[in-house]
């Protein structure tokens, strides 16, 4: 089994992604492990990376494509593999598709998790860190039993800046175009499942796995 999953943030994807994983027995893949693992080793790869973050631009396609290839070519993606959040805007499908194919590991099934704007919202500027110890609660979903106060510590409760209205909606506002891009590259191999990400976990789960 060969699986990307694909959605917004907030979508709950990376759990998605794992759960699937370990139910098959293949491995879970984003590109966030990829570069850290690249970084570790400091391999050719990630110091070109690098050089290009630190210059303010972005990362050429092929340097992360050559991280991906190097990642997949590790024994525990013999069985598949379920890519978490790519390809995406960074990772164009064709250039991933190629890469793959080159492989011999084309990608079976693509799931996007459908998930609205006003949702993506409210999961997301709810969210609050523990400015003490770090843990993470929710407005709605986890709140604190004192409001902004911390049940475990009693440190104070921040919204980090990545999580304010306007930073999520001007990055939906990249992610959007792109994300479509992919899903009507899959949509168009007839690859592509869409969820409805608002139904619980285990419903999600079961969706994607039938």
């Amino acid at each position: 089994m060969r699986l990307a999953v694909l959605g917004p943030p907030g979508s709950d994807r990376e759990t998605l992604a794992g759960t699937i994983a370990a139910r098959v027995g293949v491995a879970s893949i984003s590109l966030a492990d990829i570069f850290k693992a690249e970084t570790q080793a400091n391999t050719p790869a990630a110091i070109q990376a690098l050089r290009h973050m630190n210059a303010g631009e972005l990362v050429p396609d092929h340097v992360l494509l050559s991280m991906i290839r190097s990642r997949l070519a590790q024994p525990d993606t013999t069985a598949g593999f379920v890519l978490n959040g790519f390809p995406n805007h960074k990772i164009t499908a064709a250039a991933l598709d190629t890469m793959l194919s080159d492989l011999g590991a084309p990608i079976d099934r693509v799931i996007d998790l459908v998930l609205p704007d006003a949702e993506v919202l409210r999961r997301l500027t709810g969210r609050r860190t523990c400015r003490d110890c770090g843990i993470p609660w929710h407005t709605e979903f986890a709140a604190p039993a004192r409001p902004d106060i911390c049940d475990r510590c009693g440190g104070e409760l921040f919204r980090r800046y990545d999580d304010s209205p306007e930073r999520i909606t001007a990055g939906l506002r990249s992610y959007r175009p792109a994300a479509e891009a992919t899903l009507n590259h899959y949509r168009s191999l007839d690859k592509l499942t869409s969820i409805d990400a608002t139904l619980t976990p285990a419903e999600v789960t079961a969706k994607a796995v039938q």
